[in-house]
């Protein structure tokens, strides 16, 4: 791929991000659908109310400030940062989720596994941003000058792609969430 740059002079940039949009991203959200899909089969609103699905919601929100920041601005340090928060802060509700479930309900290992690629997959989204933004964001780790800049990614992605992701997080990402938030609504008005 003539033009294609490379990362670390060893891997075309087109690769990495072909596989953050063809692998990592479609993965994620098989993840989720699968996850709700488990809660779904268990009944979770049986043992947790609404209160497992609404952290359920919050970690869509949360991932979902990453994915927005990245299709609209170019990956420079104050982007980085926020989506590394946004990542911290849905690994930490993860975990209050998960301890808070395993304290009224039985998580079987089909729902741990599905948790394990939930909580990695963003980990390593956000490493694949570092290395393919790594001159924007030498400066966060040596010292060097970072770039503090708020810009628009130039070249922006194709209208296609945007409307593509964006789609998809609502459809299989958002809308399990809170249909699954809906069901739990409803059982706890039953009571």
């Amino acid at each position: 791929m003539s033009g294609d740059p490379t990362v670390a002079g060893l891997v075309p940039a087109s690769w990495l991000w072909m596989l953050l949009g063809a692998v990592i991203y479609p993965l994620w959200l098989a993840a989720g659908v699968g996850d709700v899909l488990v809660h779904w089969r268990d009944r979770i609103e049986r043992h947790t109310g609404t209160h497992e699905s609404w952290m359920h919601v919050a970690m869509c929100v949360q991932m979902g400030i990453p994915v927005l920041l990245v299709l609209f601005f170019d990956v420079t340090a104050p982007v980085f940062l926020i989506a590394t928060a946004a990542v911290t802060v849905h690994g930490w509700t993860s975990w209050r989720d998960a301890r808070f479930a395993d304290r009224v309900r039985h998580i079987g290992p089909l729902e741990q596994k599905i948790h394990v690629a939930l909580d990695a997959v963003p980990w390593l989204a956000l490493a694949l941003l570092a290395l393919l933004h790594a001159p924007a964001l030498h400066g966060l780790v040596d010292g060097a000058e970072a770039d503090w800049s708020w810009r628009m990614r130039a070249p922006a992605f194709p209208t296609a792609v945007i409307a593509t992701i964006v789609v998809t997080a609502i459809i299989f990402g958002l809308m399990p969430s809170v249909l699954e938030l809906r069901r739990a609504r409803r059982a706890v008005r039953a009571l």
